[in-house]
């Protein structure tokens, strides 16, 4: 469940929230017909038979949405709503920035932490991207959740803008439809260890602009945030990724 969390001193200007803020629109109100229902059934003999695997809503990325699920109170499939995510802690990494570690022994598949920021569109997630090179700010936090809607963690996130990018992560992000929006997850890829620090692979795409080097220390380190992306490979056509790189 959610829990205040104390933030440690030096950490950059931002404000900590636990739930996206709608900048450009109003969130979406899911409307009765719309509710996606299960065909769940919960066995008291087989308590993982309430919305588990087998859960239509959860095979779709769908949470069931509360006061219509047949199994009730017994769901499971309400995670974010519940705010149920894994215990996590902020440390200060030794040349990559702030990260965040496992605070309990975390197991693959289990939702970690939801990367929430101010919701913007397409066009405004341009323009703060302008804004924020401007600036100098060399971090990005900025994501897409679809062809329409960012999240932009810059100034106003959830802990989990602090998160590194690693090569080699054990980590992944997934998007879920909870009453009617769609939300960012973090989840366990494997089984992951207290006091072991999460990555995810950021997927950054290259447009231009000055390379950024990747710090995470991986044997199959691509050296370069974006390196595998089109544009990169493009542009920087003689790296080849071999040995005199």
């Amino acid at each position: 469940m959610e829990n205040s969390v104390e933030l440690p001193e030096g950490l950059p200007s931002f404000t900590h929230i636990y739930h996206n803020d709608f900048v450009c629109r109003k969130p979406k109100k899911l409307k009765d017909d719309d509710v996606a229902i299960c065909f769940c059934k919960y066995d008291p003999n087989n308590p993982e038979s309430a919305c588990g695997e087998g859960c239509l809503n959860v095979m779709t990325s769908t949470e069931c949405t509360r006061g219509h699920c047949p199994c009730q109170d017994y769901c499971k499939n309400q995670r974010f709503q519940n705010g149920e995510y894994a215990k996590t802690k902020l440390f200060q990494t030794e040349g990559r920035g702030w990260g965040l570690l496992a605070d309990e022994d975390i197991k693959a598949g289990q939702l970690i932490s939801e990367y929430c920021g101010e919701v913007i569109s397409l066009e405004e997630a341009k323009r703060r991207s302008q804004s924020h090179e401007a600036q100098g700010l060399k971090d990005a936090y900025i994501i897409s959740l679809n062809s329409n809607d960012f999240i932009d963690a810059t100034k106003k996130g959830s802990l989990a803008r602090f998160i590194n990018h690693s090569c080699q992560p054990n980590c992944e992000t997934r998007k879920w439809t909870v009453l009617g929006e769609t939300r960012m997850g973090i989840f366990a890829k494997v089984d992951i260890s207290s006091g072991t620090e999460l990555s995810y692979n950021y997927n950054f795409e290259w447009y231009g602009g000055a390379t950024v080097r990747c710090l995470c220390g991986a044997p199959n380190c691509c050296l370069f945030l974006g390196a595998k992306s089109q544009g990169f490979q493009e542009f920087n056509h003689v790296w080849e990724g071999g040995d005199d790189r």
